[in-house]
């Protein structure tokens, strides 16, 4: 989870000056989403309730998952990055955001489930 808010404060920190109209709060919405969201799916595992339904994240046991889910986030980042590049960071935002609140939900959904 530390390397998911490490990752999303490297990329927003050296976004260049051109890109700046990209605020670094949607890359850390999308980063903590995502660390919610793997914090309680290795809960829901551990817990015997749960498993892991995206099948390119379901081999290779805890460390296959964290690192399928770390890759997965810094590409989205990345990603939000080279929009806000182009001159688009309304349209990166909204990747942050959507995604952050999509993956949250994921989290609340995979608590109940390892409860």
């Amino acid at each position: 989870m530390k390397a998911l808010i490490f990752a999303a404060l490297l990329l927003s920190i050296s976004v260049p000056a051109s890109a700046q109209a990209l605020s670094p709060a949607p890359s850390l919405v999308l980063a903590l989403g995502s660390a919610v969201d793997l914090g309680t799916t290795l809960q829901a595992l551990h817990s015997g309730r749960g498993q892991e339904g995206n099948p390119f994240l379901s081999h290779g046991g805890d460390a296959g998952l964290i690192a399928g889910k770390v890759a997965s986030t810094a590409a989205l980042l990345f990603v939000m990055r080279q929009i806000g590049l182009k001159g688009h960071p309304r349209i990166a935002a909204v990747i942050g955001y959507a995604g952050g609140a999509a993956l949250a939900g994921l989290g609340a959904r995979n608590a109940q489930v390892g409860r």
